[in-house]
């Protein structure tokens, strides 16, 4: 196997590593969030219910309903979803992965059977863990050194901005909604 090829596995091993450490740590993020979320959420809803009897609100007295129903729903579907568990596969693989960049940094260009048997040990473990998505590919990217993040960047760097863009929306969306919901029924 020819030096470059070499490096370009070398790449190949790390670029799959850093993203499964970044699938990792969303994933942790995303729990943590939708776990206070679901307190968030509850509070709220103590609140609306506390504020409807005082001020005999139907449209709130409803909405408030509709929210705990809701709320029931999401944490039993966030409970499914096992994040953490998923999270902790990532870490396993990325440890895994982190053992065959060793590996690799301690073989030559002429160790073909080595080289080889990593391939192989490279392969198995992608085929063991979930793929990671190509949002966590793109903060791999983001966060290389330059002259990795150079040749790649261009390619990728709005689809990075754009999932950024949108993840935070969705949480300022969520973190907002019951106020929203709240002043329609004020409206109402």
């Amino acid at each position: 196997m020819d030096k470059e090829k070499l490096q370009k596995f070398k790449d190949q091993v790390w670029i799959t590593r850093v993203s499964r450490v970044n699938a990792e740590s969303r994933l942790i993020k995303k729990e943590v969030f939708f776990q206070g979320i679901n307190i968030y959420y509850s509070c709220i809803s103590i609140i609306f219910s506390i504020l409807s009897l005082m001020n005999s609100n139907d449209a709130l007295s409803l909405m408030t309903v509709m929210m705990t129903i809701s709320l029931l729903v999401v944490i039993l579907y966030l409970n499914g979803q096992k994040y953490l568990e998923h999270a902790r596969e990532y870490r396993k693989n990325y440890t895994a992965l982190q053992k065959l960049e060793f590996q690799l940094e301690h073989i030559g260009e002429k160790d073909i059977d080595i080289i080889k048997s990593i391939e192989e040990n490279y392969c198995e473990l992608l085929d063991s863990s979930s793929n990671h998505l190509s949002y966590d590919y793109y903060c791999a990217i983001h966060n290389s050194n330059e002259s990795f993040r150079e040749k790649r960047w261009k390619a990728i760097k709005w689809k990075f901005y754009w999932g950024s863009f949108w993840r935070m929306a969705v949480r300022i969306l969520i973190i907002i909604l019951p106020f929203i919901l709240y002043g329609i029924c004020e409206v109402i």
